[in-house]
């Protein structure tokens, strides 16, 4: 067996539509094979930040699929936040699968990130029994290989990642406003009776904490209804999204919109949610004073801007809203367009969105 006629086999079997599970067995087959590791194993990542076991391979069966890792707790963790491989070396402390290896006479474990939809979606691992550094080319171009089998369903991770920010939506406004109301009434029946002022007070804040949360709830309806742009517009739709209220903010904003895109509906989904995704980003994390939205139109390609004069990050680094980056970029090269982002500590960020309009 050869790399190349490994790498030819498995891309035609991504083409063919093959089970994905078959294939990434394949690579960790593949991996064992061709370097010599005693185990191999694809981890891929999901969006609770754990590492899930989708295949295992070898003589030492360290990796049991189907088992959830926490990425913050394992080594394959170092390869996913440096964004490159990571050689290292098993000891009986690390992590329960890592101790078993090293315990069946493993010495050291090469994790390689594997390339995913928008950003990196786990890693390739390979186990042996001394330190084979030499193994790297081979495991990243297998990497490569499992990266075609999780770009090949893009639909299917972009939805996943919706559901997973609706709940955590839910959670952070609607269920705990609904608490705080439940409390709230809870207290004012205690005070009726006995202290009707106090009583009138809870009253009144329970009124105020539904209101918020009714204009928490209208924009989550925003956000899962982008076919009100069909009727309004993209520019008008983008206008009230900057108006609609933010969690964490406190800032003025601006509006550079200029006349209404003529692009596919496609294309204007994607900005509409790039827009919505950069907002909540800033909200969240820049502890901006200034935000300034603008979208313009040059030779065939819609352009969208969100820029604030925020805390700003080091883009190599770990940072708040990374994934939420990854899934600005995978929204733009969904519709063969690109996501820049330009950032520096102290000097705020810029999130620039260049698509084609998409129409003739």
């Amino acid at each position: 067996m050869t790399l190349s006629r490994t790498l030819a086999s498995l891309n035609a079997a991504v083409r063919e539509g093959r089970d994905r599970g078959e294939i990434l067995d394949r690579i960790c087959a593949g991996v064992c094979a061709l370097t010599g590791a005693r185990a191999a194993a694809a981890l891929t990542l999901d969006p609770d930040g754990f590492f899930l076991v989708r295949a295992a391979a070898g003589a030492v069966t360290g990796w049991p699929p189907g088992d959830r890792v926490l990425v913050d707790d394992c080594l394959a963790g170092r390869a996913l936040g440096k964004g490159q491989p990571v050689v290292a070396a098993l000891h009986s402390s690390g992590y329960p699968y890592e101790q078993a290896m090293a315990s069946a006479g493993l010495r050291s474990v090469l994790y390689v990130p594997v390339p995913g939809y928008g950003s990196a979606s786990g890693v390739l691992g390979a186990a042996f029994r001394g330190d084979r550094t030499d193994s790297v080319p081979v495991v990243e171009a297998l990497a490569t290989a499992a990266g075609l089998v999780e770009e090949a369903r893009p639909d299917e991770r972009a939805a996943g990642r919706e559901r997973e920010r609706l709940a955590r939506d839910l959670h952070d406004s609607v269920v705990q406003t609904l608490y705080g109301i439940s409390l709230g009434a809870g207290t004012a029946g205690e005070l009726l009776d006995h202290d009707p002022a106090q009583a009138q007070q809870s009253l009144a804040w329970i009124r105020e904490t539904a209101a918020a949360g009714l204009t928490d709830v209208r924009g989550l309806i925003l956000r899962l209804r982008p076919e009100a742009l069909a009727g309004s517009g993209l520019t008008v739709a983008l206008g009230r999204l900057l108006e609609s209220p933010q969690p964490h903010r406190d800032w003025q904003t601006t509006a550079q919109l200029g006349p209404e895109p003529v692009a596919s509906a496609d294309v204007r989904e994607a900005l509409y949610r790039i827009a919505q995704e950069a907002l909540q980003n800033a909200a969240r994390h820049a502890n901006a004073a200034q935000v300034t939205l603008r979208l313009f139109t040059t030779g065939t390609d819609v352009v969208l801007e969100v820029q604030d004069d925020g805390r700003g990050f080091t883009l190599t680094d770990e940072f708040p809203g990374r994934l939420g980056i990854s899934s600005m970029r995978a929204r733009a090269e969904a519709v063969g367009g690109h996501l820049d982002v330009v950032s520096s500590p102290g000097h705020g960020t810029v999130v620039c969105a260049r698509l084609p309009s998409g129409t003739p």
